[in-house]
């Protein structure tokens, strides 16, 4: 069994303040650890660049402007919520920053580091219910991501409880090899099995892998990509203790709001995330960017492609862009794309891209669909006829879309008022 270690901790009031101490702790000293995961695979550059550290910690990026890590990570104590630091820092690694134009050199094509600052905000009920409980923070940032980098979709959270069984993906900063003896290499991920879900706490028990210093705040996420829980503490052996993101939902999710809907950043453009029959299943509304000079009104067709998650949004003015969910030009600004011999943007009924090989299927109002790349509408195949249920027209169409799993497609109708 591997002992647990101390390893630097903030000083009282001020982030980025270390003791320079390594030294054997009771079970009373845990929560002052920001608690790696021992033995675990590194994160592929561009993969899950949404989760990145606050000072000691780990933390994560839940929407554009938000970030979700562990409350004893800004306070001193792991009994009470005195001296809790009012500022963080958000740290992201080995990303593409948005171009300077004010230089010659095009900086959006090297990977760099990038540290934003915001307010911090501690659960109200941080420890007052127990030892670490409550152990939540959120930073809210003094800019959203999209003013400085490209392409980096936040990971979403998931109000659904966690169960004995399931398969979470875990992901760290901190330090490394057994007993966390050895130093942080980088970012850090491994996939295990819940084995206790109680009040307050999802548990692994691994005699090999567990979390250590530094994986304090990282986030577990679901099968549907979705954080569910948040490092907290490692009890004195290989036992993990992350925080269940289900009971304190509300708290983070009317932070995260106020901030999204602050009239200094708000766009008025909103987009969710859920289900076919439940469109914010998964995530409430949140704002959305257009590419300069382009309205909602522009927007003819969009799709996901199944090879990379990016979103193509395809305008009126015969232009396509490629971004996230949230902001729509992030990987590449409009360029143009051509129709089949006849059609217009304006016969665009919907569109939207094949997982198993993306290609890109475009409905007409004529009852005529082609397939293509996102240039060229029919570069595979030409014109040919689709059919709709009884008593439809094209008419009745609101919104396509082809799922990434199986290429199931999918139409939604407006009500027909009898």
């Amino acid at each position: 069994m591997s002992s647990v270690q101390c390893f630097p901790k903030k000083a009282a009031g001020t982030l980025g303040v270390l003791l320079a101490l390594t030294v054997s702790v009771s079970y009373s000293q845990i929560g002052k650890i920001q608690t790696k995961l021992a033995q675990a695979s590194p994160v592929a550059v561009g993969e899950l660049e949404a989760v990145g550290r606050e000072p000691g910690c780990t933390a994560t990026l839940i929407s554009w402007q938000t970030v979700l890590t562990a409350a004893h990570c800004v306070c001193p104590s792991e009994t009470n919520s005195i001296g809790c630091a009012t500022r963080g820092q958000f740290i992201l690694d080995n990303v593409f920053p948005i171009d300077n134009p004010a230089t010659p050199v095009d900086e959006s094509t090297t990977r760099t580091r990038i540290s934003i600052g915001g307010d911090v905000h501690v659960h109200p009920a941080y420890t007052q219910q127990g030892w670490l409980r409550r152990d939540f923070a959120v930073i809210t940032l003094d800019q959203p991501v999209f003013e400085l980098l490209k392409g980096i979709p936040p990971i979403f959270m998931d109000n659904t409880p966690v169960k004995d069984g399931d398969k979470l993906t875990v992901v760290g900063y901190g330090r490394t090899g057994a007993g966390c003896g050895s130093p942080p290499a980088g970012k850090r991920k491994v996939t295990l099995k819940v084995d206790e879900v109680v009040p307050d706490a999802i548990r692994f028990r691994n005699n090999s892998i567990y979390v250590c210093g530094g994986d304090s705040g990282g986030p577990a996420i679901n099968a549907r990509g979705l954080i569910v829980g948040v490092a907290s503490h490692s009890p004195g052996g290989p036992v993990s203790t992350y925080r269940p993101v289900s009971e304190v939902y509300s708290w983070i999710a009317g932070i995260r709001d106020q901030v999204e809907n602050d009239p200094r950043y708000r766009e008025g453009n909103l987009v969710s995330a859920g289900t076919s029959w439940d469109l914010d299943a998964y995530r409430p509304l949140f704002n959305y960017r257009l590419p300069v000079g382009k309205t909602p009104a522009d927007i003819v067709g969009m799709g996901i492609a199944g090879s990379n998650d990016h979103v193509y949004i395809w305008y009126v003015d015969g232009t396509v862009s490629s971004g996230t969910s949230w902001d729509l030009d992030a990987y590449r600004s409009p360029y143009q794309y051509s129709l089949p011999p006849g059609k217009t943007p304006k016969d665009i009924v919907g569109m939207g891209i094949a997982g198993s090989n993306d290609h890109v299927y475009v409905w007409y109002t004529d009852g005529m669909v082609s397939s293509g790349t996102s240039r060229d509408l029919d570069n595979y195949r030409p014109l040919y006829k689709y059919s709709l249920p009884p008593g439809r027209t094209s008419s009745d169409l609101t919104g396509l879309g082809i799922v990434g799993s199986n290429d199931f497609a999918f139409a939604w109708y407006r009500l027909r008022i009898l």
